[in-house]
């Protein structure tokens, strides 16, 4: 993708330090998986006529989906989760230390890894680790409440010592006013939309960890 704003998005794999650590002091490690999914989704007033108008509206918006989907997929992929995340800042949202590094990983394509493994998903032995996923991208047109972006993320903090620890699972939820764009010319405000929307529904998520 084109958008400026994302140019000078890390790399899969690069370290980001939050602050200099000093002497002998071990970094706490963050580490970042985007997400491969993404799904739309849009319905009519059908889908408030009960299962028949569900089944109705379904089949009705069945290609519009499938090519929105695909565009999701493209436009909010791992480098643009990346880029989005890099705007803010991961060690203080998620109350980490002072000089926290944050690492951006690859996606993981097993979603049953991804959503329901406990254990660390990386090598590092680090006594100071975290892990946030990004599982969820799903873009929603609805009849009376427009286009909206969803995500769901999960964190995960063994600085307990655990070598299994809970998944703190959440969600966030905001509108766009230009994404899907229209024509070409409209991509670079659908990007900088989308890029709005999922910078939000992180800080949703994030501050209620």
């Amino acid at each position: 993708m084109a958008g400026t704003a994302l140019a000078a998005a890390p790399a899969l794999g690069q370290d980001i330090a939050g602050a200099a650590t000093t002497g002998a002091e071990t970094a706490c490690e963050l580490h970042v998986f985007p997400t491969l999914e993404g799904q739309a989704q849009t319905t009519s007033l059908l889908s408030g006529f009960g299962i028949v108008g569900a089944i109705a509206d379904a089949a009705a918006n069945k290609d519009r989906n499938i090519s929105e989907t695909d565009y999701l997929k493209e436009a909010l992929g791992p480098k643009f989760q990346i880029a989005a995340l890099g705007t803010i800042d991961l060690v203080s949202e998620l109350k980490l230390p002072a000089g926290t590094t944050v690492t951006f990983e690859a996606p993981i394509e097993d979603r049953k890894i991804s959503t329901k493994e406990k254990a660390r998903l990386t090598s590092s032995a680090a006594p100071c680790y975290a892990e946030l996923l990004v599982t969820q991208n799903l873009y929603q047109k609805k009849a009376i409440y427009g286009r909206s972006l969803n995500n769901r993320f999960i964190f995960k903090d063994f600085r307990t010592g655990k070598t299994e620890t809970n998944m703190v699972k959440g969600r966030g939820g905001n509108g766009l006013s230009h994404f899907p764009p229209k024509t070409t010319d409209e991509t670079e405000a659908a990007e900088a939309d989308l890029l709005e929307a999922f910078t939000k529904n992180f800080l949703e998520y994030s501050a209620a960890i």
